[in-house]
């Protein structure tokens, strides 16, 4: 990193953006201070405790292949809880449930028919060597998958893939989201069996939100928890110079926000009026995911995708196929989300109609599921997920240096054509940082000259 001289910079927001920046400017000996709205650091990777033990509120990957996760876990001191597991996944269709994890099970897979499975492979392999994100941003998702795997397995495949993560709005996203995924996930593959390698943290993904949280704390910098930003100051020269809360206004040399898009737009009065239009567009889907404390595992893999359409959720995700249940005292959790476009009727239902319905169809696919092996049933929510980027649209992804002066932004809108995970995330937070220490060898200091 750059040796520049100490400045006084904020933070708003302390998701694993954020608190992946406060570590890196700290460590490059930045006087940091972040700002948090919620009561613990985390944002979508925060934790709630059960029986003793941190679980995640929302499930979260760590590939063999993420190394910029890998090197943060390995520098913050928490590389002796991170263990490798060799994952499953499995289909669940018409009534039957499949093994989908190796080549083998591609080449049995009993919905396809022989060529068909032929046409699945040729687009794995096709995705490795295709190499241009620009042409994938401009072909439609649905086109590229027919062109190359065929109108039955994009319909007994794709399909259900996608309406897992974009609900209704699959029908206008780019080639790039499924090429992408490809990418990421034939990287963790290893050995000639072809297993796929996974990665969990003893005591949940907080455990890396902690641990860099510690080492932000030795650095010198200030966290503040259950703080709502009321506005970013912008002076009368076009340069955010503060941050105002509920206690008043704090001057920064410069200010970084982690915060989505349309969020942001509504501290930034000050600003030009066409950014924050260009703010206020960017659209996200949320997510509605029950999780399920259970006494015994119900299915053989970390994940089994879901073709029937009548299901609501669309996927089960048991993530103790991945963590040791030892790690959780031996309980077994169970995710059931269901991605939700913005306006989605699902997003008002109440807990009650949600624990209902989707037991209701967990008991049709799983006939011995019982409701006495659930010690517990909670239905976690949030609105803002996944950013929606429809296809030729990277113009309206946000730079990192805003039209504001000293203002900068890094939220999972910048992190496109990579998924949206905690990889691409801390990657971002890195390059965000580096900005932000070049362009402050040439500032001087406006923390003594902001007009409150």
């Amino acid at each position: 990193m750059p040796d520049v001289q100490p400045k006084q910079i904020a933070i708003i927001g302390g998701g694993i953006l954020g608190i992946t920046l406060a570590y890196k400017l700290s460590q490059a000996g930045q006087r940091v201070t972040l700002y948090e709205r919620g009561n613990q650091l985390g944002g979508l990777a925060s934790y709630m405790l059960y029986d003793g033990v941190r679980i995640d509120r929302f499930y979260h990957t760590i590939l063999s292949s993420d190394m910029s996760m890998q090197t943060l876990i390995q520098e913050s001191g928490v590389a002796d809880r991170l263990h490798f597991t060799a994952t499953r996944q499995g289909f669940y269709d018409n009534g039957q449930i499949y093994p989908f994890s190796s080549p083998m099970d591609f080449l049995r897979f009993p919905p396809l028919t022989l060529f068909q499975r032929f046409r699945l492979g040729l687009q794995i392999i096709y995705a490795q060597f295709e190499r241009d994100a620009t042409r994938m941003d401009v072909t439609p998702v649905k086109d590229w998958l027919v062109k190359i795997s065929g109108q039955g397995v994009y319909t007994k495949v794709w399909k259900p893939l996608l309406r897992a993560k974009f609900d209704s709005e699959a029908v206008d996203v780019p080639a790039t989201y499924i090429w992408a995924r490809l990418r990421r996930m034939m990287g963790t593959r290893q050995g000639v069996t072809s297993k796929e390698m996974m990665c969990y943290l003893e005591n949940g993904y907080y455990t890396l939100i902690e641990a860099l949280a510690a080492c932000c704390e030795k650095n010198g910098v200030t966290i503040h928890l259950e703080t709502a930003i009321q506005e970013i100051v912008i002076d009368p020269n076009g340069r955010a110079a503060g941050i105002r809360t509920a206690e008043g206004v704090t001057p920064f040399d410069a200010i970084i926000s982690t915060l989505q898009s349309p969020l942001l737009a509504q501290l930034i009065p000050g600003a030009p009026q066409p950014y924050v239009e260009q703010l206020q567009r960017q659209e996200y889907l949320g997510v509605l995911c029950p999780l399920l404390i259970m006494k015994r595992s119900i299915i053989p893999y970390y994940v089994l995708n879901i073709t029937d359409e009548t299901i609501p959720f669309t996927a089960v995700v048991e993530t103790t196929n991945l963590i040791d249940p030892r790690h959780v005292k031996n309980h077994h959790l169970v995710y059931l989300p269901k991605y939700l476009a913005p306006g989605s009727e699902l997003a008002q239902w109440p807990d009650d109609q949600v624990k209902s319905e989707w037991l209701k169809h967990l008991k049709r696919m799983f006939p011995n599921f019982s409701e006495a092996d659930i010690t517990d049933f909670w239905v976690q929510r949030a609105r803002y997920v996944e950013p929606l980027r429809p296809i030729n649209t990277t113009d309206q992804i946000p730079t990192v240096k805003t039209p504001v002066e000293r203002l900068y932004i890094a939220n999972t809108a910048m992190v496109y054509p990579e998924l949206n995970n905690g990889e691409s995330g801390t990657r971002l937070a890195v390059r965000v940082a580096d900005q932000v220490l070049a362009d402050g060898k040439t500032w001087e200091s406006s923390t003594t000259n902001l007009l409150s």
